[in-house]
């Protein structure tokens, strides 16, 4: 029992990365209320997670918000792009849906706006974490993030359906929205910046310096 009180304990370890994601969370959370400072925040998240990860992680907060200041105006490119795409798919699968065409053609049209969103974000998928520990200008980035997404699919549409989650959850289960909210602030969106950027590394890892 003593052991799991240890500072170098797993229990430990694993509590104090829970909070560190948690600080993220939330600094990623107020980071975003502009709307047009999303894409800068998501750099900055992972950015720092990425540190966490490779053993670089000191001053959360501080650094969190330098590299926001620091990335404004890539990620704001970066954010147009995506924000047209979830705009375009999101009037598009709302089209179709009210039967805006014949039955048979509505269902069909739906499937392949669906499958088609899918396919680009599983391709974008790497565009955020490559931006955290890159300098390259947005199209870079995202052909980056393409070819990286066409040299190992499975894991770019985990990926994508890792952050398609809450989205399907609610889905599923509309009455759990506020316990669904509740996890996704605290630690929802750090969690999955997380796991992503653990991807990145085992399928692009650092070069040794």
């Amino acid at each position: 029992m003593a052991s799991m009180f240890r500072q170098d304990s797993p229990y430990n370890t694993v509590m104090s990365a829970l909070g560190d994601l948690a600080i993220l969370n939330i600094c990623w959370i107020i980071s975003c209320i502009p709307l047009v400072t999303i894409g800068a925040a998501d750099t900055a998240l992972y950015t720092q997670i990425d540190q966490l990860q490779t053993g670089r992680g000191s001053h959360m907060i501080r650094h969190f918000f330098r590299g926001l200041i620091k990335n404004k105006l890539r990620s704001f490119k970066l954010t147009i792009v995506m924000a047209s795409l979830v705009f375009l798919t999101g009037f598009d699968l709302w089209y179709f849906s009210n039967g805006m065409i014949g039955s048979d053609l509505s269902s069909l049209a739906y499937g392949i706006v669906a499958t088609t969103s899918f396919v680009l974000m599983a391709a974008g998928s790497f565009v955020f974490p490559l931006a955290a520990r890159s300098d390259a200008k947005a199209m870079q980035l995202i052909t980056a993030s393409a070819r990286l997404a066409l040299l190992h699919p499975l894991y770019a549409c985990a990926i994508t359906a890792l952050k398609l989650l809450p989205l399907i959850l609610v889905i599923v289960a509309p009455d759990a929205l506020p316990v669904i909210g509740i996890v996704w602030s605290i630690a929802g969106t750090s969690v999955t910046a997380y796991i992503t950027n653990a991807i990145l590394l085992r399928v692009a890892p650092r070069p040794a310096p």
